[in-house]
């Protein structure tokens, strides 16, 4: 029986495109990201070398994106240029996904652009407002401002530090649990009409 191909997911946004890249424009973000300091302030290491992100992603294509209890995964593509910037995600504690924990990475030269702000908020917006969130939350880094300051843009409120709760490259750090809930988000909202 063939393989059915499912259609990848599309937020689309002023500037940005969310949806799964082209391997072209994964090859283009591993060379963009590979020996950057991003990894510095996320959990994640990043990518050993460039197959295993274009395998990540085919494993993320064999997913159903409409899964509301299955991680949304997704590149940020820069409209203008077509470049994979980025990579957003919206994970469902133990596949509730009324409970999400949000993540996401983009590269240096996307930096202080608003793309994360932007990107960020769309993922907000589809969790609540088609996917049945009623919390998302992410967990940053002690002194990881500049992802704490996107998420207090879009509304979200520091609820606590959670100390030496995960381990970086041999180092325990602290985290900030930042978190938005659906009366936040439908108040936020309200205020844009």
């Amino acid at each position: 029986m063939a393989e059915i191909e499912m259609p990848p997911p599309l937020i689309e946004t002023k500037r940005l495109l969310l949806t799964w890249p082209t391997p072209e424009q994964i090859a283009g973000h591993y060379a963009a990201i590979v020996g950057t300091n991003i990894f510095d302030t996320i959990v994640w290491d990043g990518p050993s070398d460039v197959q295993e992100l274009h395998d990540w992603w085919s494993e993320t294509a064999s997913r159903s994106p409409s899964d509301v209890g299955l991680s949304l995964n997704m590149a940020v593509i820069e409209r203008t240029s077509g470049r994979y910037i980025g990579g957003v995600s919206l994970r469902p504690v133990d596949g509730d996904p009324a409970v999400i924990d949000i993540g996401y990475a983009f590269a240096v030269d996307s930096h202080g652009k608003g793309y994360a702000t932007e990107a960020v908020g769309a993922l907000v917006d589809e969790a609540f407002g088609k996917r049945g969130a009623e919390r998302i939350f992410g967990n940053v880094f002690v002194g990881n401002v500049g992802s704490r300051r996107v998420m207090e843009k879009l509304g979200f409120v520091h609820e606590g530090t959670q100390r030496r709760c995960a381990c970086k490259r041999g180092v325990w750090r602290d985290q900030w649990m930042i978190a938005i809930t659906r009366p936040d988000w439908e108040s936020r909202q309200a205020g844009r009409s």
